[in-house]
């Protein structure tokens, strides 16, 4: 059975077009492939793409020679080749390069006549593909799947792919500039605002990535999280030496959950440098606390040193216990004056010359940090009990996962992948905007064409049927 595959195309005239696409022997054998295969379909695909292309940049060609004042023809100086990377292939675009009409003066002699119309020669929707598939896996593996399943440009690469997700990545940092550092306005305006949505939870977290240049060193990147009852959650990702407006982008997330000067956020951090200035001077209703995930870490490390205490010092492991009890309770109920000075008898009982446990300077040393570390949050530790009892979040254990979701899956923390800097960062920005579903607005906002595209097909007349 033979099967031709024809395409009829209709100009704004009126005029109809007939192309033959592909011709194709199907057999009725019961070993045959029923219906097309995938090399057959890439391979229509291919061909459709460059037929439709190629009758768009001629209509736009015939409908832009003429000068628009005079309405004469432009003289010819040359004629070039344009090399558009879709989708569906590479498609070889005659381009003509025109002479300025002499009724109006240009700056220039001479102009292509395709690039207003063809301004980048990668498509958007190339573009768009690349950037999601590239954001939710790794560069090579990217590359094997579009060629897997496209009849895509046999030259495609991982590099490629890595410098348009980085010129992606750029585009939309340049939308971060137009957002506010911090909440405007006055106590009078914010009283004015309608009711809010409910409160909203923004969760910040650092992690790790290794360094490929600096090979025994690590850089940390920064990974947020906000949610609330009523929206879905967003996510956000930089790293820390890099961003120069952190609380830009921080405003940013919160914009998109549709937060209002009025609503109730509590920002839960933990406790980190790098983090916790982030969150402070930008909202009104701003609540800030210390996560209890990081505070229990701590006292899970000291409970470990007490079991080695015990073995070697029964009694004063016994009492080290006690006080470390003592420590997480008053803590839990946010009795931080209380909870500092059992952890100061906890490092006296320690550091007395009778104890005989080996790794006594260790456990000196963690508790002195510890004592830091509550000193330094202590503003930040509220009464984690009565928060814990009427349904409030006191702990950032869904920021952990988020850094898992952003940062260790795709960037292979098991494997121990190696980053740049810039390469990480502009990363964490595509790959948070696909898993916030945003990737496609983005892309619609700077090609409108795809939004029609993506929602539905033009209608048409009916054609008449080829002969």
């Amino acid at each position: 059975m033979k099967v031709t595959i024809e395409v009829v195309i209709q100009d704004d005239q009126g005029q109809i077009h007939l192309e033959e696409l592909i011709q194709l022997d199907k057999g009725i054998d019961k070993e045959g492939l029923v219906g097309l295969s995938l090399a057959e379909s890439k391979q229509l695909v291919k061909e459709l793409q460059n037929v439709v292309v190629q009758h768009q940049a001629q209509a736009f060609t015939e409908a832009h020679r003429c000068c628009p004042h005079c309405q004469k023809p432009r003289r010819i100086k040359g004629r070039t080749t344009i090399q558009y990377r879709t989708l569906f292939g590479i498609v070889s675009i005659p381009n003509q390069r025109l002479y300025h009409c002499a009724c109006t003066p240009d700056k220039t002699r001479t102009f292509s006549i395709l690039n207003e119309y063809i301004v980048e020669h990668n498509s958007p929707e190339l573009q768009y593909m690349e950037t999601k598939w590239a954001s939710l896996m790794s560069y090579g593996v990217t590359v094997d799947l579009l060629k897997e399943v496209l009849p895509i440009n046999d030259a495609l690469d991982a590099e490629t792919i890595r410098r348009h997700l980085h010129r992606v990545a750029k585009r939309h940092e340049e939308t971060i500039q137009d957002t506010p550092r911090c909440v405007s306005g006055c106590q009078h305006e914010w009283e004015a605002l309608p009711k809010p949505d409910k409160p909203l939870t923004v969760g910040i977290d650092g992690g790790y990535v290794k360094h490929c240049h600096d090979k025994k060193n690590n850089f940390e990147v920064i990974v947020g999280k906000c949610f609330s009852k009523t929206q879905p959650s967003k996510r956000m990702g930089f790293v820390q030496t890099l961003e120069d407006n952190p609380r830009r982008r921080l405003m940013q997330l919160l914009d998109k959950q549709g937060m209002q000067a009025n609503q109730q956020i509590t920002f839960l951090s933990d406790g980190g440098d790098s983090v916790r200035e982030l969150q402070y001077i930008m909202h009104p209703e701003a609540e800030h606390l210390l996560d209890w995930f990081h505070v229990t870490m701590r006292l899970t490390v000291a409970n470990q040193f007490t079991k080695g205490l015990e073995k070697s010092d029964p009694e004063q492991g016994a009492q080290s216990i006690k006080q470390l009890d003592s420590v997480k309770w008053y803590l839990w109920h946010g009795n931080v004056d209380n909870a500092l000075e059992k952890l100061e008898d906890c490092y006296l009982l320690i550091e007395g010359n009778e104890i005989q446990y080996e790794n006594k300077k260790k456990f000196l040393k963690h508790l002195n940090e510890m004592d830091t570390y509550i000193r330094n949050n202590r503003h930040l530790i509220p009464n984690y009990g009565e928060k814990y009892r009427f349904g409030e979040t006191i702990t950032t254990a869904f920021v952990e996962s988020t850094v898992n979701e952003v940062v260790a899956k795709r960037m292979v923390k098991k494997q121990q992948m190696q980053w740049s800097p810039e390469g990480a960062h502009c990363l964490l920005q595509t790959r948070t905007s696909v898993l916030n579903d945003e990737l496609r607005d983005h892309f619609e906002a700077w090609y409108p064409a795809m939004k029609k595209g993506s929602t539905h097909l033009e209608s048409t007349q009916e054609l008449p049927m080829a002969a």
